[in-house]
């Protein structure tokens, strides 16, 4: 059942956007794979991604120069739980881990636990890996917090 809300092939799949054109040359281009293509801001122009800040909830990006939104393009901006990323996840995630953690996610927002016979039984390994997803999270939460100046 979980599996139908979580598992997009188009989504994650690589030759999928490899292969599909579009007026700017392909999807794969577009979706920012290798995270190299720089943010726009209307202010400053060209940001790359390693100048940006992400706001408190972690839903924008800012411009490190003038405070401004950052964008990286429609297509190019997924969204992974409550985070906002600048390209394609799955350049730095594995499927398998890009999956885990859309099944924690999808665990989390539904209150749901995956059951038997399904994704995966309820067992110390779900568990062990939701502890770990969510660790994570509260790190990058804490990463992302405004600092004190």
């Amino acid at each position: 059942m979980a599996l139908q809300y979580i598992k997009n092939p188009q989504t994650f799949d690589c030759e999928f956007c490899s292969s599909k054109k579009t007026p700017t040359g392909t999807l794969k281009e577009d979706r920012n794979c290798g995270w190299q293509k720089p943010g726009v801001c209307d202010k400053c122009g060209d940001v790359p991604f390693r100048a940006t800040e992400a706001d408190e909830k972690g839903s924008k990006f800012i411009c490190p120069a003038c405070g401004g939104v950052v964008r990286f393009g429609k297509s190019a901006e997924f969204v992974l739980g409550k985070y906002r990323t600048p390209g394609c996840p799955k350049s730095m995630l594995s499927e398998q881990a890009s999956f885990l953690i859309q099944l924690i996610d999808w665990s989390e927002r539904t209150g749901c636990l995956p059951t038997a016979k399904n994704l995966l039984d309820e067992s110390l390994f779900f568990f062990d890996i939701r502890l770990f997803v969510l660790s994570e999270r509260s790190i990058a939460d804490e990463e992302m917090r405004p600092k004190e100046q």
